[in-house]
């Protein structure tokens, strides 16, 4: 029973074409076309790239800019070839996802209904770069303002927890929205209450720890604090939020990936609009454009008759 169990049990990924109409509704799919041009793809090409070299950028700079303030002990800040190590590898993964991002626009082009979900995937896993590395950039630099090494393995240990976590409950939020009340994960559910019971006790930890220390001698502004003494953290809280926003939009995109035909069906588009890979892209976008006005129209008359019956069933009550 357990081998069947496990076999039968449903992931995020594995909805039927039924299910994901939950999710994927006539708005996105509208939405979706709406920003599928060439034109606004070339413009989010270069977000993507922005993404990730936010991240480059700050982390060039703090990498080449030692904390020479007085509550820095600098003993603990890392050296000059650990730091080309990690810059070294920074600038790898920079350059690896700019390609990736360039040949993915290039295979797009022949499905252009799903550019939104694209931009989406590649905004998120840039961003997460960005921030990654410049959370391990800040960590030398805030064990040096704690004066303390312990926190950077902590932060490290806090982030993954945290990070754990965001993706645990998004995860379990969309798979209740796909399944319902027949969605029940109890190793997920065992494995967020250890994720619970660690970032607490690391918390704890950490806050001993923080007043234990004589740390607030000669400190200024209170954003100084925070930075110096949470930067691992905030610089990936960005993150979070970010992907707080728009993992249901991604998962949104990849169930429109999965079933294109049948959401172009269900909803009416004709190949060119939907793919349109043998058509000019201007025309394409004014007949999208058409469509969609058609179809608000079409809502619109929809609307005004229900709101009348309804009123007419309420005068007869």
């Amino acid at each position: 029973m357990n081998g069947i169990r496990k076999k039968n049990q449903k992931t995020i990924l594995d909805a039927t074409f039924e299910e994901s109409r939950k999710l994927v509704d006539e708005s996105y799919v509208e939405e979706a076309l709406k920003v599928s041009s060439n034109k606004q793809d070339r413009n989010r090409f270069w977000g993507e790239v922005v993404t990730i070299l936010v991240g480059t950028i700050f982390v060039l700079l703090l990498s080449k800019s030692p904390c020479t303030n007085a509550v820095f002990d600098p003993k603990f800040n890392w050296s000059q070839s650990t730091l080309n190590f990690w810059i070294i590898c920074n600038l790898t993964i920079t350059f690896g996802f700019i390609l990736y991002a360039l040949i993915s626009k290039i295979k797009i082009r022949k499905t252009k209904f799903l550019r939104d979900y694209d931009f989406n995937q590649k905004a998120i896993i840039g961003l997460g770069m960005s921030c990654i590395f410049l959370s391990i950039i800040m960590l030398p630099i805030t064990a040096s303002f704690l004066h303390s090494t312990i926190f950077e393995p902590l932060y490290v240990i806090l982030d993954v927890v945290i990070s754990y976590k965001v993706i645990i409950k998004l995860y379990g939020e969309e798979m209740a929205v796909l399944y319902g009340d027949a969605y029940q994960n109890h190793r997920v559910k065992k494995a967020s209450k250890v994720a619970d019971w660690i970032s607490k006790n690391i918390i704890v930890l950490g806050a001993i720890l923080f007043v234990i220390k004589d740390l607030f001698s000669g400190l200024g502004s209170i954003s100084g604090i925070l930075v110096g003494a949470f930067g691992p953290l905030l610089f990936m809280a960005g993150w979070w939020f970010v992907l707080y926003m728009y993992f249901e939009k991604i998962l949104k995109g990849y169930y429109l990936k999965k079933y294109s035909e049948q959401y172009r069906q269900l909803y009416g588009y004709s190949r060119d609009e939907w793919y349109g890979d043998k058509v000019d892209d201007w025309n394409r976008m004014k007949t999208i454009e058409k469509h969609l006005k058609l179809k608000e129209e079409e809502r619109k008359v929809k609307q005004k008759i229900n709101q009348d019956v309804k009123g007419k069933s309420e005068d007869e009550e």
